[in-house]
């Protein structure tokens, strides 16, 4: 199976496709798109689902694409359920994954309005419940508005029990036993965990089940009756089938409700979006809904070229304005959601198949762009910004970094890159700038997929304190990793090399193959977990004690802490919640 291709590349690859900005020359923008401009919008994208569907990328789609009104275009295109022949409609009903997000914010933000949650409190103070470990003295707390957008410095999941029936309300009392991964306010650091703790506050707060609260206070008063986070039996003959490899694969369950357990038609979020550009949410004043909008990144910190604001990613361009968006994916589904205040316009893409969710992005802003040049404005959608933050001088890399490719090792002999998530080295070149970029040879050997990486040059940079690299083509960069300095704990941790069994496994949803290693002088954690991919994920560590070593890098999962416990009198490896003894 090819391995799945990361975050990263996903982004530079929309980033270095992106098409020019149409300029505007109107003074003011028709907001209705005429009924035959509408019908040549179609026929443009029908050619792009239409490969999709041929080439096998999913099953079925759906689409919504509305103004402040309503919907101006809603369709369904494939097959919901590959075995039993059954057709996606605009009322097929999919598994929208982290789509739960902006949805579970607008929860929060009622009670905000009714003087029940304070965003800028202590979370410890709102949900007593809430605890957990740090490596650090005096640290700020945790607030709601730092879940909100992503810079609580909560690690991203846990992975133990996310694919069960467990009620994420136990996620808060197990995370009294994990490490945060970073100081609040430091890093960009997306967690499905703090979206399970902004559930359990909606919960306490209201004195109501988390999915009936959002369901009679939110979801209701907008019309919205066949999507929520509690799969009816109406909805159930709506639901569209999973599919992997094309197909049907039976659906797991989720424990993390908030962050990733909404059930939605295009229909309805059609719905959610016209309501969002009227600003007509039930229970949130207008000025609360502005506010989800307005960036929440605060100085210093590393925002990866993210800019969150309360529930949603927000990005400004000149020619579109603010684009508000969040994208989805489940084992099985994928989605994506924009909305461009500015040209009163939105659209929801929702899919079928796993790893969709790069599909879905790709044909979301294909439709917007179509939209905004039969609407008389600009001609596409960029889906990427430049990470202007904190800029130093660059310099030439030098030593180990953790990126998200796996380890960056720049020496002045042989600097090369270890593409771990292709099982390969790489070898690089210095250009007279001192950035580093992939020779001829290496370029050559890449999979499909991975090209990309063959446009980038590699710097080094100063930001917030920290030793970062980042990949730069012609202006355009993004943030890989970090320096990966030496500890003087690694003698103890070189003693415990060598494979661990898992021993409290969660079937089918189980990492397995658990490892220490030492790669290029540096310690590494490995590991699998084939409901995700075959591949075997690397991940880089720095011991910071006897026991602990944190998980290097930027991303998810990045600034975990691996432990090391005592287990029946073996020297046990923990990891987001599994466990493995180590194997004689």
């Amino acid at each position: 199976m090819q391995p799945q291709i990361p975050v990263l590349l996903v982004t530079l690859t929309i980033m270095l496709s992106s098409c020019a900005v149409v300029d505007n020359k109107a003074s003011k923008q028709n907001r209705l798109i005429p009924e035959a401009n509408m019908a040549q919008v179609r026929s443009e994208t029908m050619k792009l689902i239409e490969r999709m569907l041929e080439e096998e990328f999913v099953p079925g789609l759906s689409v919504a694409l509305v103004n402040r009104e309503g919907a101006v275009w809603l369709e369904g295109f494939g097959e919901a359920n590959s075995r039993s022949g059954s057709l996606v409609t605009a009322d097929t009903v999919f598994r929208a994954g982290s789509l739960s997000k902006p949805v579970t914010a607008l929860g929060v933000m009622q009670l905000v309005a009714q003087q029940r949650v304070d965003l800028d409190a202590p979370l410890s103070e709102q949900l007593t419940q809430f605890s957990i470990q740090r490596h650090e003295t005096s640290v700020m707390p945790v607030t709601p508005r730092q879940l909100l957008s992503h810079r609580s410095g909560l690690p991203s999941d846990l992975r133990k029990g996310m694919y069960t029936d467990t009620y994420f309300t136990q996620v808060t009392g197990l995370l009294s036993n994990e490490y945060a991964a970073y100081h609040p306010n430091k890093v960009y650091s997306y967690s499905n965990l703090g979206y399970d703790l902004l559930g359990h506050l909606i919960e306490i707060e209201s004195g109501t089940q988390f999915a009936e609260q959002i369901q009679e206070n939110l979801l209701k008063p907008m019309g919205i009756n066949q999507s929520g986070f509690q799969l009816t039996a109406n909805m159930q003959q709506q639901l569209s089938a999973g599919h992997l490899d094309g197909q049907v694969r039976p659906l797991p369950p989720l424990r993390d409700m908030p962050a990733l357990g909404l059930y939605l038609s295009a229909r309805d979020a059609g719905q959610l979006m016209s309501a969002l550009l009227r600003r007509e949410v039930p229970g949130v004043p207008a000025d609360l809904l502005d506010q989800m909008w307005i960036p929440q990144t605060v100085d210093g910190q590393i925002s990866l070229g993210v800019s969150p604001g309360l529930g949603w990613f927000l990005q400004e361009y000149p020619k579109t304005g603010r684009q508000v968006r969040h994208g989805g994916s489940t084992l099985l589904f994928g989605a994506e959601m924009v909305i461009l205040p500015k040209h009163d316009l939105g659209v929801v893409v929702l899919a079928n198949g796993a790893g969709s969710n790069r599909m879905a992005r790709e044909l979301a802003a294909t439709i917007l762009g179509l939209a905004l040049t039969a609407q008389g404005g600009s001609g596409s959608v960029e889906m990427t910004q430049l990470d202007e933050q904190n800029a130093n001088s660059y310099e030439t890399p030098s030593g180990g970094y953790a990126t998200d490719l796996g380890l960056l090792m720049v020496d002045p002999e042989r600097p090369r890159l270890c593409a771990c998530i292709i099982e390969r080295i790489l070898d690089l070149v210095r250009f007279d700038d001192g950035s580093l970029g992939l020779t001829q040879q290496s370029i050559d050997s890449l999979p499909d997929g991975y090209q990309v990486l063959g446009d980038l040059r590699f710097r080094s940079r100063q930001m917030n304190g920290m030793d970062v690299l980042v990949a730069d083509r012609q202006g355009e960069e993004i943030l890989l990793g970090n320096k990966i300095e030496s500890d003087p704990w690694e003698s103890v941790w070189r003693q415990r090399l060598g494979s661990y069994r898992t021993i409290n496994p969660d079937g089918d949803f189980s990492i397995q193959d658990l490892q220490l290693s030492e790669e290029s002088g540096v310690l590494c954690l490995h590991y699998r977990a084939p409901h995700l991919s075959q591949s075997l994920v690397r991940l880089p560590l720095q011991p910071v004690s006897e026991n602990e070593a944190v998980i290097q890098g930027f991303g998810r999962g990045r600034g975990e802490t691996v432990q090391i416990v005592t287990v029946n009198g073996k020297q046990c490896l923990k990891f987001s919640g599994f466990m493995g003894e180590p194997v004689e």
